[in-house]
């Protein structure tokens, strides 16, 4: 496993966080765990200790679940390892459907008469030996698997699961098993990358490698989470200016995941890793 293995991993949990499923309800969040009101934060302003601290919790529960998830993830992986091949490029097309679930793509009416077209244009390109045949059947593998998941409706489920909101109040070190709850409670959420994350951590050699992909994950996701927690007065400020750019996140996260879906896919991104790792 490779350092750009890691950076991917941590970029999506920094677009998991930024994401219009998961911003907005962060200063909920963090109200929730610490015990402090949001009004009080705009009126005080500045540091705020016990938000930090309460956020510190949550992440480390938040990261405790996830991590153990990818080295669960590499165990299983390791069972069906005689199936790598086909699981790599099942996977792959998997992670494809998320990334276009997550940059909004199948809200469009004619998504699949656009997937039909992009297959038609897969195949022109072979016809006239842009790519070889290999390539070809690997990007027709992927639109078969997501043409096959959105015939069954797994794209509305996901849409539903997005817009549900979890809402209570504690405080102190609840804040780290509301941090576990978190983890799999909302992990249909932003199931599109954490999904894609954990089908990257299956295909790893060892359990150590595994976890660390979803450490790094927990990272991108967590170290954003506590500077929010510190400086929530600032973040509330942030959380509304950032609004307008939510699509451009969607379509950045959504992009990166087909990539890691495609690379999958053509086992490009095992070669990309050992040619960085030379360097």
């Amino acid at each position: 496993m490779s350092e750009l293995s890691l950076f991917i991993a941590f970029t999506a949990g920094i677009l998991s966080f930024l994401s219009p499923c998961v911003l907005p309800i962060i200063p909920g969040y963090i109200s929730y765990i610490s015990g402090i009101g949001v009004q009080e934060v705009k009126e005080r302003g500045g540091f705020s200790k016990n938000a930090f601290i309460a956020s510190m919790f949550f992440v480390v529960g938040f990261s405790v679940v996830f991590t153990l998830m990818g080295a669960t993830a590499t165990t299983i992986g390791g069972l069906l390892r005689e199936y790598q091949d086909v699981i790599a490029k099942v996977g792959g097309g998997f992670v494809v459907f998320f990334g276009l679930h997550f940059a909004g793509v199948m809200l469009r009416q004619n998504f699949l008469r656009e997937l039909l077209g992009v297959g038609a244009f897969i195949l022109a390109l072979f016809f006239f030996g842009v790519i070889p045949q290999r390539l070809l059947f690997d990007l027709l593998g992927i639109i078969l698997v997501v043409s096959f998941l959105y015939a069954f409706g797994l794209h509305e489920v996901l849409y539903r699961q997005m817009r549900k909101e979890i809402k209570g109040g504690v405080s102190g070190i609840g804040a780290l098993l509301v941090g576990m709850l978190f983890a799999f409670g909302w992990s249909p959420c932003i199931g599109p990358v954490l999904g894609s994350i954990l089908l990257y951590a299956s295909q790893q050699e060892t359990a150590f490698q595994g976890a660390s992909l979803l450490f790094a994950y927990s990272m991108g996701l967590g170290i954003p989470f506590l500077v929010a927690g510190g400086l929530l007065s600032a973040f509330l400020g942030f959380v509304k200016s950032f609004g307008r750019f939510f699509g451009l996140v969607e379509l950045i996260g959504g992009l990166l995941l087909i990539l890691l879906g495609v690379l999958l896919t053509t086992g490009k991104l095992a070669e990309i890793s050992l040619i960085l790792g030379g360097i």
